[in-house]
């Protein structure tokens, strides 16, 4: 009977550890509370195989691989052999550890190994020993796997806390092995020392959960700052603009009267000249919906200034279905990301088009790009900026506006073209 519910907790354990080891790692699928017991019911599928069919070391290994693999697959947005990977690197290190501290304890109690399973309290305080050890080295592990994945770190001071449960549980054992206890206080021991681990991985639970919250409100809080600086500085810009076109109107007027008063060729060839560029400055977006207009003229701006050849289409689709902050969220997002890829490409373009299809509004992004992008686990291009973890939202707040509308995005990379293409469908 002890030996059942010890398979019980070890498969749990081992559940509970996944579970804080791939959060940190990778996105959920789903709710951390849904995550538990979808796990709970894998993992412990591995142990009832154990209880009511065969118990082997082998099978357990074979067993928590399985699990590990089906349970990261099926909770968290990770490949299949990136979650082979971590659940074959997570179980020998689990049995490596586990085998470890049989050996070690059954040298120092002079005990075989197998007389372990008569001796339940020492039974019962190996396997926390092990489990605080596996759970501490996972944790260190993370150290490694997590630093480009997430700008939530685990503490150095946490540690302390797998640091104090392991001292507490290994003088639990030595006076399990030196002193007379009775039966009850043996099982008060295995109790607490239950306790003490799980106490431990709540510990990292609620951080986990709390920062990994706190992380996602600080990044939507950004870019909702950025979007609303965007919109005052697209108002700003609407009325600069406004005033310099009337101001190059009335120019090209004084300029026209002027050479038809002036006989000199030179004059007037130079007074064409700047009638031209006055006609070229005004030749900007006209679609008829104010916030589109002024979101195409900075980036007419923009890429000027950083010798990028931008085109634009919206003449068939004025996006006037989608609200204003929707707008510059979608665009201002889109439009960033093509910028920065024209800017180190060799042909340096931008070509913007917006039309219907169907019952969908369509926005078409294209940039040049001369390095095909690499996906994450949640199918969206990685960042190549620097400082990763604060960056590559952009395209998140895409998808949550795009939510809004029942839309979806599509990515496409050309190669022949050395051109990446983005694709924006809106039921508007």
């Amino acid at each position: 009977m002890v030996m059942n519910i010890l398979y019980v907790l070890v498969f749990l354990f081992e559940m509970l550890i996944s579970t804080i080891f791939f959060s940190n790692i990778v996105d959920k699928k789903k709710k951390l509370y849904v995550i538990v017991l979808l796990g709970s019911v894998i993992f412990e599928a591995g142990a009832f195989i154990n209880i009511f069919l065969i118990s082997a070391v082998w099978l357990n290994v074979i067993l928590s691989l399985l699990a590990n693999l089906i349970f990261s697959v099926l909770c968290f947005k990770i490949k299949t052999v990136k979650a082979f990977f971590y659940s074959l690197l997570l179980v020998l290190t689990s049995t490596f550890i586990e085998l470890i501290t049989v050996f070690l304890i059954s040298s120092y109690s002079n005990l075989y190994i197998t007389e372990y399973k008569t001796e339940t309290i020492l039974l019962v305080i190996e396997i926390i020993i092990s489990k605080v050890l596996y759970f501490f080295i996972a944790m260190l592990l993370l150290r490694f796997t997590q630093k480009d994945n997430t700008i939530t770190k685990i503490p150095t001071t946490f540690y302390i806390f797998p640091l104090i449960t392991l001292v507490a549980v290994i003088c639990f054992w030595y006076i399990s092995l030196n002193q007379y206890l009775e039966f009850s206080n043996q099982i008060i021991l295995g109790v607490v020392s239950v306790l003490l681990l799980l106490a431990t991985l709540f510990v990292f639970f609620s951080f986990q959960s709390n920062a990994q919250k706190e992380s996602k409100l600080l990044l939507l809080q950004q870019e909702q700052d950025k979007i609303s600086t965007d919109i005052t500085y697209y108002d700003i810009l609407e009325k600069q603009n406004n005033n310099l076109r009337a101001y190059a109107h009335d120019a090209k007027n004084h300029l026209s009267a002027i050479k038809n008063l002036n006989t000199n060729p030179e004059i007037d060839t130079y007074i064409s000249k700047m009638y031209e560029r006055l006609t070229e400055y005004s030749k900007v977006s006209h679609s008829g919906n104010h916030t589109l207009d002024v979101v195409i003229d900075k980036y007419v701006a923009e890429c000027d200034i950083n010798n990028i050849a931008f085109e634009f289409d919206i003449k068939n689709n004025n996006l006037s279905g989608i609200e204003n902050y929707d707008i510059v969220a979608i665009l201002s997002n889109l439009l960033d990301n093509a910028v920065d890829a024209a800017k180190i490409s060799k042909e340096k373009y931008i070509a913007v088009e917006t039309d219907f299809r169907n019952d969908f509004s369509v926005i078409i992004v294209s940039n040049s790009c001369d390095i095909s992008p690499n996906f994450n686990d949640s199918e969206l291009p990685t960042t190549t900026k620097k400082h990763k973890p604060l960056h590559g939202f952009g395209l998140k707040s895409v998808k949550k506006t795009l939510k809004k509308y029942n839309g979806d995005i599509d990515f496409e990379y050309d190669d022949e073209k050395s051109c990446f293409i983005v694709t924006v469908f809106l039921e508007v």
